[in-house]
């Protein structure tokens, strides 16, 4: 007869409870940093220059013979609102959407170059079609999708608003697909943080915060004149505290274009890491893999809000009123601009 039967069931028990504990342990693991801990990031189906999202999936297969052109104007948050919203027209009106031939985008998203020269057109073809411009800057213009569909245009403005967009934005989503390699960077950067930070990120209680920090041309007279007001060390610091009061830890990773000001805005603030050396791509990709931002006014913090998917605390008043720049925005506030559900904060 086997001995001490009764000790055996009771350890084949714990044994039991032991390995289900470790397997809920690891699922919540991987589950809490899938976010930016994957070094594998998903392969995409298309060929090289090739993405099925915009002409095949979306615009069909068949021939388009009209073309829908933006004047791309400004840096890259700007230009991705503009090609957001050529995506939109095209869409919509049934044409075919031209980007410039030598587009940054091409580097830094998986879009195809649906350019003049790849359909054969002159490459002045854009100029000479009939042109719709934008009534206000940073606001919704509802006229510009009422233009007749399948008849060549070209729009000018930014397009600032989520509101030409909304209904489309899982389509939106997916086509703003960075390239692999800014994917892998912005991961293995964000492992490399968290590592040397210490910071314990199979805690659910614990977060990572990106601040991003707009300084250069908005702290200029210039912008200041027209009506821009740059948020300062107290906008940033409330905003910290904001989420430091509702989660146990917070890592807070900082981009900026003026890290020397920014590290003198924030002295003293524990948990706090600098980003340097990144192209202003990596940056985005890097920062929207926070759980949560705070941003300063501008279209780049903007996207990296709106990537990262969680709270997103914005400077209130970014806006002079009565300036040239609130006399140039329909209502005379951002709502047009800021999306739905972020927070003000001073």
């Amino acid at each position: 007869m086997e001995r001490y039967p009764q000790l055996k069931i009771y350890l084949l028990f714990a044994l039991g409870l032991l390995v289900i504990s470790m397997i809920r342990m690891n699922s919540y693991s991987l589950r809490n940093q899938s976010k930016f801990t994957d070094p594998t990031p998903k392969k995409h189906s298309y060929n090289k220059n090739y993405n099925p999202n915009v002409v095949t999936e979306k615009f069909g297969k068949k021939k388009l013979d009209g073309i829908v052109c933006v004047k791309f104007q400004g840096r890259l948050g700007n230009s991705m609102f503009q090609y957001v919203f050529l995506y939109l027209i095209a869409k919509l009106k049934h044409l075919y959407p031209i980007l410039p031939e030598n587009s940054e985008l091409f580097h830094i998203f998986e879009i195809e170059k649906t350019t003049l020269s790849a359909i054969k057109k002159p490459l002045n073809a854009c100029s000479k079609l009939p042109e719709y411009k934008e009534r206000w800057s940073t606001s919704y213009d509802e006229k510009l999708l009422t233009v007749p569909s399948n008849k060549s245009a070209r729009f000018v403005g930014y397009f600032l608003s989520w509101k030409y967009w909304l209904d489309y934005e899982d389509e939106i989503r997916k086509l703003l697909t960075f390239k692999d390699f800014i994917v892998q960077k912005a991961h293995a950067q964000m492992r490399n943080i968290t590592s040397k930070m210490e910071f314990d990120i199979t805690n659910e209680e614990n977060v990572i915060v990106s601040i991003h920090i707009r300084r250069g041309d908005f702290a200029s007279s210039v912008y200041i004149n027209y009506g821009h007001l740059s948020p300062n060390e107290t906008y940033y610091r409330n905003a910290m505290k904001y989420f430091k009061s509702r989660h146990k830890k917070v890592l807070f990773v900082v981009g900026s274009n003026d890290i020397d000001w920014s590290r003198k805005a924030l002295e003293g603030e524990k948990n706090v890491y600098f980003s340097t050396g990144n192209a202003a791509a990596e940056d985005i990709a890097l920062l929207s893999l926070a759980n949560h931002t705070i941003i300063s006014i501008g279209t780049y913090g903007w996207w990296i809000g709106w990537m990262a998917q969680g709270t997103c605390v914005y400077y209130k008043n970014a806006m002079r009123p009565g300036s040239r720049f609130a006399n140039n925005v329909r209502t005379h506030s951002l709502d047009d601009f800021i999306y739905p559900g972020w927070i003000p904060i001073e």
